[in-house]
This record gives structure tokens, sequence and C-alpha cells, in this order.
């Protein structure tokens, strides 16, 4: 069975409990052509879709356990290792995923075969549960390729019966070693914290897996990180009944069919909090080893802004929440059709009907509310009243025109131009907005 052809690999779509992975079987030979060992960790990618590693955590391996399994894959021929590996592989590596009868096929980017060539090149698809056996693997072949490099060169000058034996049985097993099958397990695009809990109820016995062991191999800690916040605040809006979010968001694990998918993921809303508390993606993961109150400052000639940053410093994620709550339920009541319907919610739950029921139209409104959070200070907010002030200046709005709000980067672009210029009048020709609307109109 040829489970890897070029650049893609084939396997069984798996749903347990509502969570979804793929299997698959391949050689080792396969699979080092696709993953490896490393001790670097890869956090989340940039906007060139380069990974982002955290500096402060390296996964560690047990060297006793590597060199037995090391010995038990060059000594025993008979070695076997029935139980699964556990990899992970991330959305932006991915080119393409359909599926084919009772198969999926994955296209995979060529950097994640290149970079494997490169002495200190980028591990895309990681390992999850299985360091020790992809190590112990790697170490058994290093250890069969020097051996029989030794054993070549001696023959050629001592052609004893016992070198010549020992030289082929080596050869045998390296040979053997290499086109062993092993089973696979694929978890597609999870976070780190879904990456943790999965090495964790695979290694769950009468003793909990301990902290330290998932902080180490995770960089993930039980204490308040940006991470926690955001995620808090995301399943907080999609459980309450009149959150406009409510079940709106797809969430990690949830089963979901092809006609009734929520619009929204829960990393794009996860990232998109982050990203208004944490100065970058990198900053982000530092962040999650201080203490709220250090969050309180900020880098010099920093200018973004970052609404959001002095709510968690003071630990008031509370204010998150109300924020998101009030904000999108403005949008909810203000945008309206001629039937006095909301743009905002779906009249048939298997159709996208408007952009604002879309990620790019979530992303644009999370622009105008940065912009309005510019303006007004939110101690405490209990009604839409704050946000409706500004909204309805853009009720006029045709939000129904999909040719202008495209369900695109165009569209989004068009979307948070018309509204910020209806909210807030150009005070002449020379407006930047004014001028990247004329730009957008004229690309055509």
């Amino acid at each position: 069975m040829n489970n890897l052809t070029n650049n893609i690999i084939k396997g069984i779509p798996v749903v347990q409990n509502k969570q979804d992975f793929v299997v698959s079987v391949f050689t080792i030979e396969q699979i080092f052509k696709f993953t490896k060992f490393t001790n670097r960790l890869i956090v989340g990618y940039d906007e060139n879709q380069l990974p982002v590693y955290n500096e402060q955590i390296q996964r560690f391996v047990e060297n006793s356990r590597v060199v037995k399994i090391s010995d038990f894959l060059t000594k025993d021929p008979d070695a076997t290792f029935p139980t699964n590996l556990v990899l992970h592989i991330p959305k932006a590596i991915i080119e393409n995923q359909k599926e084919c009868g009772d198969l999926i096929e994955i296209t995979l980017n060529d950097k994640v075969f290149t970079e494997l060539n490169k002495d200190n090149g980028d591990v895309y698809i990681t390992i999850i549960d299985g360091q020790h056996r992809i190590k112990g693997i790697e170490y058994a072949i290093d250890i069969l390729k020097n051996e029989i490099s030794f054993l070549s060169k001696t023959s050629r000058t001592n052609d004893l019966p016992e070198i010549q034996k020992e030289l082929k049985f080596k050869k045998e097993r390296l040979n053997d070693l290499l086109k062993i099958e092993l089973v696979v397990t694929f978890f597609i695009d999870k976070t780190l914290e879904y990456q943790a809990m999965i090495f964790s109820t695979i290694n769950r016995t009468q003793k909990k897996v301990s902290s330290d062991l998932v902080s180490s191999l995770f960089g993930l800690t039980t204490s308040d990180t940006p991470q926690k916040t955001a995620l808090q605040v995301v399943l907080s809006l999609n459980g309450h009944i009149s959150s406009p979010f409510y079940k709106r968001i797809k969430l990690y694990g949830g089963s979901y069919s092809k006609e009734n998918s929520p619009p929204l993921s829960q990393a794009t809303m996860v990232s998109s909090i982050v990203n208004l508390i944490s100065e970058s993606i990198r900053e982000a993961e530092n962040d999650r080893y201080k203490d709220r109150k250090e969050l309180l400052s900020r880098s010099s000639g920093s200018q973004r802004p970052l609404p959001f940053r002095k709510y968690y410093a003071n630990n008031q994620d509370y204010i998150i929440s109300d924020i998101f709550y009030y904000f999108f339920n403005s949008i909810k009541s203000i945008f309206k059709n001629k039937n006095d319907f909301s743009y905002w919610d779906f009249q048939d739950e298997k159709n996208t009907d408007n952009i604002l029921q879309t990620t790019v139209g979530y992303e644009s409104l999370l622009k105008v509310l940065i912009d309005i959070l510019k303006e007004v200070k939110i101690d405490d907010i209990e009604s839409t009243e704050i946000f409706d002030n500004y909204l309805i200046r853009a009720k006029g709005l045709n939000i129904s025109d999909i040719n202008r709000y495209s369900f695109n980067n165009r569209g989004k672009k068009y979307l948070y131009l018309d509204m910020s210029l209806a909210i807030w009048k150009a005070k002449d020709n020379n407006d930047i907005r004014l001028v990247e609307l004329k730009k957008l109109e004229n690309e055509g």
C-alpha cells in the first residue's frame, strides 16, 4: 500500500466522540520524508505562513528510552510497533484536501519535504505522541548505517566469513527497518492546547500525566495566558443563548456536517482576540509566561491598537466578552433588510447570504470596533447604546450587494472603508480612506 504519492498523503477519515482525525499506514522510509523528531516547538505561523517558534521551550526525550528502542530495532528481527504514531498537520502547509471514495487525500506544500533536507530546516508535520519511537528509529538507522560503513571498509582488507555474515545481517536489518510499516494518526490544524489534550488522553493511566511534561512538550502552563482568556471568551460567546455568536463558532472537536458548519472557526476568533492583547504572534508566546500586570506596559515605539490589553492586564476578561456581546448585538439589530430581517442572522442555515455572515465580514467589523474603542472609554457596559450611536450612521449600506461586498479580501476592504466613511465623514478628498477606496475601485 502506497499512501504517499508525490506530495499527497492518503488516509481513512475517522470520527470518535465528535473528534475527527485521519489514519494511514506508511513505511519508516516514507515517514521520514515528511517528518522527524525536533527539539523546536512551533506555536503558530506569521502572515507569510512561516513558523513561529517558542524560544523558551524545547521538546525533550529520555535517552535511555531512545537507546532501548534502538536496540530493539537493530537486534530483534521480529521487532514490531503495533501502536499508532500521532502527528499534527497545520493548515498552513495543506494545499488541497479532498475525499476520494472512502479515503481523504491531503496535498502538502513542497516545503514540507524540502525543509527536512536542510540541516536546521523547519519540521512542519510535528509529533504529538511517539517522540521516543521516532527518535529511536532515527538513532537505529544511524547506528546501522555507521556499522555497515565500518564493516564494509573492514571487509576490504579482512575478508573473514564472520565479518561478511555480520555485514549481511546489518544490511538486511537496515532494509527491513526502512520497510517496516507503521500506523499513523493525523490530527489537522489543532491548537497546542488541543494537541496537549490528545497527548494526555493517549498517555492517561491511573497516574495523571505530569503537567511539567505537558509544559515541556507543548509549551503550555496552567497559569493565566492571553490564549486561555481568548478561548474562554469564545466559548462563552458561543454557548450563551442570547449571544450574537450562539452556536456560530466551529469548535475544536465538534461534529458538523458540510451543510451545517458554523461560519467562524474557533482558531479565527481566538487569534483575533489574542491579537488585541499582545503586540505580535511572537510576543503572544512570551506573554504566556508573564503575570497579567506585566502587560500594563508596552514595548517602546509600539503603535498597534491593543484595546483588550488593559482589560486582560487588570483581570477584567468579562469586559472583553461584554464588548463582543454588545457590539455584535448592535450590528445584528441595526443592519436589516427591507423585511426587517437581520443581515447577521441566517435565513437558510445552509446558505450564506451576505458578507456579515462570513469570516471576512467578521474581520471587517472587528476593525470598525477597534476604531470605535479608540474614541470611547469602557469600564463597564450594560447595553448596545455606545455602539448604536456609531453604527446607526452606516445603517444605509446595502449589505446585500454581494458584488461590492464579495466574500473575499476585496469585499472585506469595501465593507470596512464604506462603514468607516459612513461613521466618520471624510474632511477632504485627501482622506486616506477615500484614496484607498478609489484605488480599490480602479482595480476593478
